[in-house]
């Protein structure tokens, strides 16, 4: 730890992890229903989906630290990694006609991952290692300075 950095509790970490991943796992959850919904690809909404993550990280107080950044971007790859299984899961219920929910408890991992990889092109696979970076970077990054109020913005 740093002099900047005050020394945390273990349930400051274990409530930054909870949080960052409950946020992933929703951003995962809508990003699957959306596409869904808009019947396109929605490929980009993996940076928001980082950007989200990247804010809730920064405001559980782990700006500009190692741990944070890897919360970060594992909590995005986690909801990338969420909205392909639930969309792999969508795409073999449609086929066999069969419910989602029974899709989602019979396929697996292994099917889900399949399906999933046979999804993905070079642009699918390049946005997802950005939002990964983008999320990082983002919990990374100084916080801008404060401006007082009525002052003119900065150019």
């Amino acid at each position: 730890m740093t002099a900047a950095q005050p020394q945390r509790s273990i349930t400051a970490y274990l409530l930054a992890v909870a949080t960052a991943l409950m946020v992933a796992l929703a951003a995962g959850a809508v990003w699957c229903v959306l596409q869904l919904y808009a019947r396109v690809d929605l490929i980009g909404l993996s940076l928001l989906a980082g950007l989200i993550v990247a804010v809730v990280v920064r405001r559980q107080g782990f700006a500009q630290s190692g741990m944070g950044v890897l919360i970060a971007m594992f909590s995005t790859a986690l909801a990338s990694a969420y909205a392909s299984y639930l969309l792999a899961a969508a795409k073999v219920a449609s086929y066999l006609g069969i419910p989602m929910r029974s899709a989602l408890t019979s396929i697996g991992p292994d099917m889900a991952g399949a399906v999933a990889w046979a999804d993905m092109s070079l642009f699918h696979i390049g946005t997802l290692i950005l939002a990964i970076v983008l999320s990082a970077w983002l919990v990374w990054r100084k916080p801008a300075p404060a401006r007082k109020p009525g002052a003119p913005p900065q150019a």
